[in-house]
């Protein structure tokens, strides 16, 4: 299958896309926990949090924990599981978060703490979190490329679907889609651009019966219905 990268430059699709869709802050629950400038663990929890739902409903349990319970790093440690559990049960799968939240909190805090999250090589700390059950690639890519601005890609349903729709890699392998979304869009471009990629999945890119008469790069697009 041909590639968008064959027709069009990522500078030019991030252009398209950023004039086409409004990205508020408010709707990113990593953005949300960001802003309050409680330091870089927040991040994290707010991340895992938004695993398998929405971050309408992760926002939502973030808050809610923030005022429960508190998400800085002391907080969690000081924090019992079902403490953290009763809080964010809006995120959906809450035992489990709430024990993954916990085991992060006890490995930051033996690695270092919040000096390890911000000031550690950021594939070190990507590989030392990997190891933490419960959190996964995009969980990772997520946070080094919101707190950290570190060169990845973070990879999820809406991005792997958009990009093997646009050929940019033949398979849904993630690490394979993180690389190529990575090189076509380039590193000062890729958190912003994740972003843009869930908008595009959200509202047109969709998984059943893509809306592609309404795609301002259904023109680009090898996987397009239009062509």
């Amino acid at each position: 299958m041909a590639s968008i990268a064959d027709v069009i430059s990522g500078s030019e699709v991030f252009r398209i896309l950023s004039e086409a869709f409004r990205i508020d802050v408010n709707e990113y629950v990593a953005l949300v926990a960001h802003s309050l400038g409680e330091g870089a663990f927040p991040v994290l929890v707010s991340i895992i949090l938004s695993q398998n739902t929405s971050d309408r409903n992760s926002i939502r349990a973030f808050l809610r924990l923030k005022e429960g319970v508190g998400v800085r790093l002391e907080d969690i440690l000081g924090a019992s599981v079902e403490d953290i559990a009763y809080f964010v049960r809006e995120a959906g799968l809450w035992r489990q978060k709430a024990e993954t939240i916990k085991r992060v909190a006890e490995v930051v805090a033996r690695l270092g703490g919040e000096d390890f999250l911000l000031k550690e090589d950021p594939f070190k700390v990507r590989e030392e979190l990997l190891k933490v059950k419960g959190v996964g690639f995009k969980t990772v890519d997520v946070f080094l490329s919101v707190v950290r601005r570190a060169p990845v890609f973070a990879v999820d349903t809406h991005a792997m679907r958009v990009a093997l729709r646009w050929g940019l890699a033949r398979r849904g392998v993630y690490e394979e889609v993180s690389r190529a979304l990575l090189e076509y869009f380039g590193v000062e471009r890729a958190e912003e651009a994740h972003r843009l990629l869930i908008a595009l999945g959200r509202r047109v890119c969709k998984a059943r019966r893509p809306r592609c008469w309404e795609c301002p790069l259904a023109t680009y697009c090898p996987s397009s219905l239009k062509r």
